[in-house]
């Protein structure tokens, strides 16, 4: 009865996901693009402190799809799919956390007066708690299942949003321009808390 309610995934299907996250997982030019595009969204939203742009530049990001090519490389013993997603999360999480402390540094060269005080919204970035491990792991189980059933791929937007992956790296970026350790290794400890509950 539970197999009929789960329906088990083909092993044409399973061909075909590995094969999405392998060319999703590619440090190709539409990744880094997007990583471009989604840190300059997430790092703006968080200097102007506005919800609805972080949630716009997690919608964009594509760090998601390296983690489960990570994964699933993992469970399937794909050495080639696992070198290629390490590669493509390593720079893509080195190319974000410098265009985010570039733009946090030219925010505060410019005369508006903002991050003299730390927006909300990236203050709330710095203090993981063990809700955020939960969140992350219902919203990797959430991308697997999404991935592996063609017909539910619209809930993967939605588990984008969910994990935040780009927004703690954009603050840790943020505490970088503005010399606060604090904010930068809370960040990163939220970011790396998302990443492994997600793999």
């Amino acid at each position: 009865m539970i197999r009929r309610w789960m329906q088990p995934i083909t092993r044409e299907r399973k061909a075909e996901v590995i094969e999405e996250l392998d060319q999703a997982s590619s440090p190709g030019f539409d990744y880094f693009l997007l990583v471009m595009l989604s840190c300059s969204i997430a790092t703006l939203g968080l200097i102007t402190d506005s919800s609805a742009v972080i949630i716009g530049a997690m919608l964009v990001a594509p760090l998601m799809s390296p983690i489960l090519g990570l994964s699933i490389a993992t469970v399937v013993a794909e050495e080639k799919l696992f070198r290629r997603a390490l590669l493509a999360l390593g720079a893509g999480i080195l190319l974000a956390l410098i265009l985010s402390t570039l733009l946090g540094w030219i925010a505060r060269l410019l005369p508006f007066d903002v991050l003299v005080n730390l927006p909300g919204e990236v203050l709330s970035r710095t203090h993981p708690t063990p809700f955020d491990l939960g969140i992350a792991l219902a919203g990797g189980a959430a991308a697997a299942y999404a991935l592996a059933q063609p017909r539910l791929s619209a809930a993967l937007p939605g588990v984008a949003i969910a994990t935040a992956l780009m927004p703690p790296l954009c603050t840790a970026g943020i505490g970088l321009a503005t010399n606060n350790w604090e904010v930068t290794l809370g960040a990163l400890l939220l970011f790396i808390t998302n990443l492994a509950a997600i793999s």
